[in-house]
């Protein structure tokens, strides 16, 4: 069986070719989370990403996270996108690896997306397995969606947005722990770009348990090539 140190040295090796290859637009990411959790209390991650358009429509958005949790995630989403006058659809694919203590996990999955003007939608499904010196489980087939609104109009230097989703980036949650967002992003050129944003998680949703879980802000800088 393919070890879990195979599977990480395989996306870590993907993120690294995605920085270097040729190809005709990306960007690099850098971003910081700050928080409080019930379970961990206060906590802080940061992040590097890197996206690389292969071709008109083909690009990758690969990275890694670091967590004062003791958690360090890894993870790679190939897409393939089309754009239209009324806005883009696109496809992609998810394959993230974390490690806290002493647990691996892996997940794998496929989805599919569409945005707006004022509106977008992203919904697929996914795997997931732990493993550990206990052994290993995989959870049944497991629902990500991401939904957004604009509250400004689309353009280039300004975006306010407002988000539900349980596929944030290094975040994957279950489908009924959904995570709330307000983000803003300037780009006062071409090339640089800047977030802010407040999160707030519930315990859970859909007939569970709505108590309070987790809150953050982040804020994101990026250099566009």
């Amino acid at each position: 069986m393919i070890r879990f140190r195979h599977i990480l040295l395989a996306l870590l090796l993907l993120a690294t070719t995605t920085l270097g290859a040729r190809a005709q637009s990306g960007g690099l990411w850098l971003g910081v989370r700050a928080g409080h959790n019930v379970v961990f209390g206060g906590f802080s991650a940061l992040h590097v990403r890197a996206i690389q358009r292969f071709a008109d429509n083909l690009a990758v958005d690969a990275g890694v996270q670091y967590n004062t949790i003791g958690r360090t995630a890894v993870e790679a989403r190939p897409s393939y996108s089309l754009e239209f006058a009324w806005g883009r659809v696109s496809a992609e694919a998810l394959l993230a690896f974390a490690n806290q203590t002493s647990i691996n996990t892996l997940s794998a999955g496929v989805g599919a997306g569409l945005s707006t003007r004022w509106v977008g939608a992203k919904v697929g499904c996914y795997y997931r397995m732990f493993g550990g010196q206990g052994g290993q489980i995989v959870e049944p087939l497991n629902l990500y969606y991401e939904f957004s609104a604009n509250l400004l109009p689309r353009r280039e230097e300004w975006k306010l947005q407002l988000l539900a989703t349980n596929c944030e980036m290094f975040e994957i949650e279950r489908h009924y722990q959904p995570t709330f967002i307000v983000e803003c992003h300037h780009n006062p050129n071409s090339a640089l770009g800047i977030s802010f944003g407040l999160g707030c998680k519930p315990a859970g949703m859909f007939n569970l348990s709505a108590d309070y879980y987790q809150s953050f802000a982040k804020m994101e800088v990026s250099y566009r090539w």
